[in-house]
């Protein structure tokens, strides 16, 4: 009866004890910590395309004369991708210029003409109908230089435009004409890209394009395949509702470098947003283990049974211990007791 009673005696200071652990209230001196919300990484894929893309076609019918720049090479710094045979338009600009210089012989002699004619009229020796003649003959004269002026501008934009031209500096990415073809007005010559800066459009969700948008001009974009980094910002973004991924569509821009300037290269962008699961992310030091159950503790000394669900990947970085918990009773800004481990 004895030994009865003292076994009882023990299992109720036990109890009593564990009744205490988990009521007492916190230390005042104890350091404080604040529950974020936990953070999950999406990586996705995309691959670098040309800025911009265009056709380039022959204003005029004609045969190649030369080409200046083949697949994968830059467009010259002057422009011009390819130029037809410009024999017969230099023809007629000699021409024009012949035409020019005649009647500019025909303006000065109607212009002494009308000047003496007009010394005759006031000394009344001559007729003012001859006057009248040879002032007509002088502004037709004038006229017809300026017709043929204009004639000229419009011969050298039509030799102009005997070249086919383009952005200097962007890469050839399709060729469709060789020197001596002939072309038609309208066929299609080459295909070319702006690869100074290349889009990655991406599919992303509404919590990606959020987590996009607070990073600003800060994107950083891993290229695999050249074991590089780029600084990437948000080039685009389509309005429009993709149906089939229900998701945003955008594409970001980096600058082209003599390296990458190509398309087809993956790109992976990793963003962080927060965690599906509403995982809480705090200090493994505020959590508190009991007989393989986990508590935590508020500054007031209230426990609150957590689920632990393991340390979070960014610990390694920061530097700290961090743990992903949760709770129904826990959400980010709460505060806990920090313990001394």
């Amino acid at each position: 009866m004895r030994l009865f009673t003292n076994t009882w005696i023990v299992h109720t200071h036990l109890a009593a004890l564990c009744l205490f652990g988990f009521t007492a209230n916190a230390e005042p001196n104890r350091t404080l910590v604040t529950a974020k919300s936990a953070q999950q990484t999406v990586t996705l894929t995309g691959f670098t395309r040309a800025r911009t893309i265009l056709d380039l076609s022959s204003e005029m019918s004609g045969r190649i004369e030369t080409v200046f720049a083949d697949i994968g090479e830059p467009i010259p710094k002057d422009g011009k991708f390819a130029c037809l045979d410009r024999t017969f338009i230099n023809l007629e600009i000699e021409s024009n210029r012949a035409e020019i210089a005649r009647t500019k012989i025909d303006i000065a002699y109607f212009t002494k003409q009308a000047s003496r004619y007009r010394k005759l009229v006031s000394q009344n020796s001559s007729a003012q109908v001859q006057l009248d003649d040879h002032e007509r003959s002088l502004a037709i004269a004038q006229q017809q230089q300026r017709i043929l002026h204009i004639k000229g501008k419009e011969l050298a934009e039509r030799k102009r435009r005997y070249c086919i031209e383009a952005p200097a500096g962007w890469l050839v990415i399709g060729r469709d004409i060789e020197p001596g073809e002939w072309v038609n007005q309208g066929d299609p010559a080459a295909k070319i890209g702006d690869f100074f800066s290349l889009l990655i459009p991406y599919a992303v969700s509404m919590p990606e394009y959020r987590a996009l948008q607070q990073k600003s001009n800060l994107i950083e974009i891993d290229i695999p395949d050249l074991g590089t980094h780029a600084e990437a910002q948000i080039a685009r973004v389509s309005p429009a509702f993709d149906e089939q991924s229900r998701k945003i569509v955008i594409a970001l821009a980096i600058d082209g470098t003599q390296a990458n300037r190509r398309g087809g290269l993956r790109a992976q962008l990793s963003v962080d947003i927060p965690d599906q699961n509403n995982a809480i992310l705090l200090p493994k030091a505020a959590l508190d283990e009991r007989y393989e159950q986990f508590w935590l503790q508020r500054s007031d000394g209230e426990r609150v049974k957590v689920v632990y669900l393991g340390m979070d990947n960014r610990s390694t970085e920061t530097g700290s211990a961090l743990v992903r918990i949760t709770s129904p009773l826990v959400k980010p800004g709460d505060q806990f007791v920090l313990f001394d481990k």
